[in-house]
């Protein structure tokens, strides 16, 4: 399926030999400008509702425009693209290094004048803040040994749709522990996505659930290296958590647009198993979605 760029590149290219006159110009930016405030205001709406009514409100006033005026054609593809209005910079870093101990903590930084996703920088620098006090801590116990924690991110998915940011977190005293968190944006609609927000009631807890345990049996029975906590395990103090999953556990939506569920480290297997992630098909809550075909790509 054609994207509203592709369309609008169409008309372009068709086109472009056809002059704008500035007053027209003016005009369609004018018109443009009024729609995308109202497009913006509808945002703050409930989600799926502000997301359907203005997207397609903008697409078509400007395909519209697009296709019933003639001299205004080319200019029409030359419109910047609702939703990407939001990119990742580096905020503030903690750096401390010596030979007992090593600190290296780097911020991510949502650059966005929408409010919603810009508040994730406060959540970001607490964490952060948080990160290096209990550092401090630590250092002042355990004067002799040696302490690193090492925090950093990256995108994980960056396309017309949605922006993941992960943030991975590693302490290192003794033993070794990596922490993943996730944010999943969805740029269109200018909103963190989570779980409750994709789905109509608490059931997609129980339908998910039963997806990680086939994907843990098979991974299990193929594989001698694959381990994860029993109930026997967990019965005598070997485990601590094991599968629970909740409305606040840590997930992010991967480049073919599947909900991936993320578990930490230690959490329901062996440390050596890392951060366990299971992909979710699509096909088997898509029934539990608000909006059915809100994961298509």
């Amino acid at each position: 399926m054609k994207t509203t760029k592709d369309i609008l590149s169409s008309f372009r290219k068709t086109y472009v030999s056809v002059p704008v006159s500035e007053d027209t110009k003016n005009h369609i930016i004018k018109t443009f400008t009024s729609e995308e405030k109202k497009f913006f205001r509808k945002l703050r709406l409930i989600f799926w509702e502000r997301f359907a009514a203005g997207t397609i409100g903008v697409f078509a006033i400007c395909l519209l425009l697009a296709i019933t005026i003639p001299p205004i054609r080319s200019f029409a593809a030359e419109l910047p693209v609702i939703g990407k209005f939001v990119r990742i910079l580096s905020g503030t870093n903690y750096h401390d290094n010596n030979s007992h101990h090593s600190i290296n903590i780097k911020t991510p930084y949502i650059d966005s004048k929408n409010k919603a996703l810009a508040s994730l920088n406060k959540k970001y620098l607490a964490d952060s803040k948080k990160k290096y006090q209990i550092l401090e801590k630590d250092i002042k116990i355990n004067k002799n040994k040696k302490i690193s924690v090492t925090s950093s991110y990256q995108k994980l998915v960056d396309d017309r749709r949605f922006l993941v940011l992960e943030r991975q977190s590693t302490k290192t005293m003794a033993d070794s522990e990596t922490t993943l968190l996730y944010d999943t944006i969805d740029k269109q609609a200018g909103t963190v996505v989570t779980l409750p927000l994709l789905f109509k009631s608490k059931h997609y807890i129980t339908v998910i659930s039963d997806q990680i345990e086939k994907q843990i049996k098979k991974q299990v029975k193929s594989s001698a290296n694959k381990y994860y906590w029993t109930k026997k395990d967990l019965s005598e103090g070997v485990g601590t958590k094991g599968l629970i999953l909740n409305a606040k556990h840590s997930f992010y939506i991967n480049q073919n647009h599947q909900l991936v569920i993320v578990f930490q480290q230690f959490s329901i297997a062996p440390g050596y198993m890392g951060t366990p992630k299971f992909t979710i098909p699509t096909d088997s809550i898509k029934h539990l979605l608000i909006n059915p075909n809100y994961l298509n790509k």
